[in-house]
């Protein structure tokens, strides 16, 4: 069993980083919007069964459910580039630098 959701979270944010040349690309960046996305919207599982996968695809290949999953991406993109996770100590939870006691 997948989340067919994934597959479409994860294309629609390349499609839209690809239009966003200031965008971080590094990994973190990616899996924080597409986590932050996917744990946003109402997932779609799909077993083993090819009638039940395929009409899942074709529902969230519809315009609406493009445009609705594309809002979110586009949410998430937003709160990663104010508080990106990348190249820094963080504090778990609060995305805080943690201040160096040998900053002194």
């Amino acid at each position: 069993m997948i989340n067919a959701l994934e597959e479409v979270v994860t294309a629609t944010y390349r499609g839209l980083r690809e239009r966003d040349a200031d965008f971080c690309r590094c990994q973190q960046c990616e899996d924080d919007v597409i986590l932050l996305a996917m744990n946003n919207a109402r997932p779609r599982y799909v077993g083993e069964a090819p009638l039940g996968a395929a009409v899942t695809r074709v529902a969230l290949a519809q315009d609406g459910a493009k445009a609705e999953i594309a809002v979110l991406v586009i949410e998430a993109m937003k709160k990663v580039r104010t508080r990106p996770r990348h190249g820094s100590v963080t504090t778990p939870g609060y995305n805080e630098p943690v201040e160096s006691d040998d900053a002194a």
